[in-house]
């Protein structure tokens, strides 16, 4: 959905002042449930508006990999990410230095604009509900903004643990409203998360055309399910989503790991949810390349990138690739290394060993390449969109949520083996772990062969019980359970006249 930006409404004031002894003004700038929305395409344009949150250029959008955002959150703070910038920003990330003050985890973008993304979708569906217009289209619509509600939702409760929210129509649309909520409990927001994505997943369509790619679709709410049930290990939900999806029969594994995520090959049958990019002066783009290329590096065929070397992968990740079953450091072929390089080209076919190279920064790590250079972009913008949830994960958390319930059951086995397959490397046998525990820590590396960097792995290690132990070993200051949340912001707490607790541990 390349056209489904927010829209900005801009409502000209065509009358005034009639006479000089008229000083009643009427006035024509202000949209109220009085006179919008009105027909079907205003119900469309205020339900697009709310896509806007997922893009709002470069540095604000669901897709944006500088601090402070939903995707730094979820892999600056864990083993898959290095950062050669240094500096207090990355290494509050790397320690676990975060209090409640800090713009690091409690910035508008990951806590207040979902918030009020939510408060938006509530208002937006109470407006249309008076709207004469196609019952069906009506319907939709009211799925898609409660999907967006389930989505953003689900990330709040990962990142702080039950936040206070306000889904009450007749407080959200009063301006006058003195309200505070109180803080819910763990129980409150799982059911609430449920619920919006239930109701979301029963109405969406598995796709649309062309024009509207990027909405929230029926695989969308019930990756919301899948993870949420994930989350609180519930391995019998999961189950049951994951075939859900499955049974869908609309997502297949690409042939080609690196086409996945290129301009090429975009809106894939991989992909189950993609925030799309563009090459635009507005910002609506893709800027992974810029944070991940080193200098040094001269793209092959020509095409102009932004290279700022900042994001690497740590090595004793990058040798998660040559772990072979039974053969501890034997090499293999994985075409996921397509997209992780340990060497990079350098101009006329040459290229530069990074881990032989003197270079500190070459030291640090491997280079995830990932989105592959569009041929349109213009420096630092790229058009790949943003992938958000793809069949593979859908695959993987199966095979766990399977293992879990029935240790190296077969099709957990088969799952795992249908990814490596296709990364054309090692397949495995039961017979080759010697408990559900083994096979269990093989999925959590396997996870992060499959899905490096693409914003999963916090969740991973949390769920796995590594979060905490591996930011031990790394020296980071904190490590205590109350790492495995973040603080709310300081000023939510101030403002809540006593009805919000802060986070244990802040």
């Amino acid at each position: 959905m390349k056209n489904i930006y927010l829209f900005i409404l801009i409502i000209c004031m065509f009358g005034g002042l009639s006479a000089c002894h008229d000083l009643d003004p009427k006035v024509f700038d202000r949209i109220g449930s009085g006179n919008y929305p009105q027909t079907a395409e205003d119900v469309k344009t205020m339900v697009t508006g709310v896509y806007g949150i997922f893009n709002e250029g470069g540095y604000s959008g669901f897709g944006d990999i500088s601090w402070q955002s939903r995707w730094v959150l979820n892999t600056a703070t864990t083993d898959e990410f290095v950062c050669f910038w240094g500096g207090s920003v990355w290494d509050t990330y790397r320690n676990f230095q975060w209090i409640s003050s800090s713009e690091h985890v409690t910035a508008p973008k990951t806590y207040d604009k979902p918030v009020k993304t939510i408060t938006n979708s509530i208002n937006t569906m109470e407006l249309m509900k008076p709207v004469i217009m196609n019952e069906e289209l009506k319907e939709r619509y009211m799925a898609e903004l409660k999907g967006i509600i389930a989505l953003y939702s689900y990330y709040l409760y990962s990142f702080y643990g039950p936040v206070p929210l306000v889904l009450d129509p007749e407080i959200t649309m009063n301006p006058n409203t003195d309200f505070i909520p109180e803080r819910p409990t763990k129980e409150w927001m799982i059911n609430h998360i449920k619920k919006y994505a239930r109701e979301a997943a029963d109405v969406l369509p598995l796709k649309y055309d062309k024009r509207d790619y990027g909405r929230i679709t029926k695989g969308t709410a019930l990756m919301v399910l899948l993870k949420l049930a994930m989350h609180e290990k519930d391995w019998q939900g999961a189950v049951g989503v994951s075939k859900e999806i499955m049974d869908l029969e609309i997502y297949n594994l690409q042939n080609n790991y690196l086409s996945i995520f290129s301009v090429a090959n975009e809106m894939n049958s991989e992909i189950i949810w993609a925030v799309p990019c563009v090459v635009s002066s507005d910002n609506r783009h893709n800027n992974w390349l810029a944070h991940v290329l080193p200098s040094i590096y001269e793209e092959p065929n020509g095409i102009a990138v932004q290279k700022w070397g900042g994001y690497k992968v740590p090595w004793k990740m990058y040798d998660k690739f040559w772990d072979k079953v039974g053969e501890p450091g034997a090499p293999n072929n994985d075409q996921r290394l397509q997209s992780l390089w340990g060497s990079v080209h350098i101009g006329n076919g040459n290229y530069m060993n990074l881990r032989e190279s003197n270079e500190t920064w070459a030291q640090m790590g491997a280079v995830p390449y990932k989105y592959p250079a569009d041929p349109g972009s213009t420096g630092e913008a790229h058009g790949n969109d943003w992938v958000v949830f793809r069949y593979a994960d859908v695959l993987l958390l199966r095979a766990e949520a399977l293992n879990q319930l029935t240790p190296l059951s077969t099709e957990a086995i088969n799952l795992i083996n249908e990814i490596r397959d296709r990364a054309n490397t090692t397949l495995i046998s039961a017979s080759d772990f010697s408990s559900g525990d083994e096979l269990n820590a093989f999925i959590l590396d396997e996870r992060f062969r499959e899905l490096f960097m693409e914003g999963h792995r916090r969740e991973d290690m949390i769920r796995h019980g590594t979060y905490l132990e591996e930011a031990k070993t790394r020296g980071a200051n904190y490590f205590d359970q109350s790492r495995l949340i973040f603080p709310l912001p300081q000023w939510v707490i101030d403002q809540s006249a006593g009805k919000v607790s802060q986070n244990t541990g802040y």
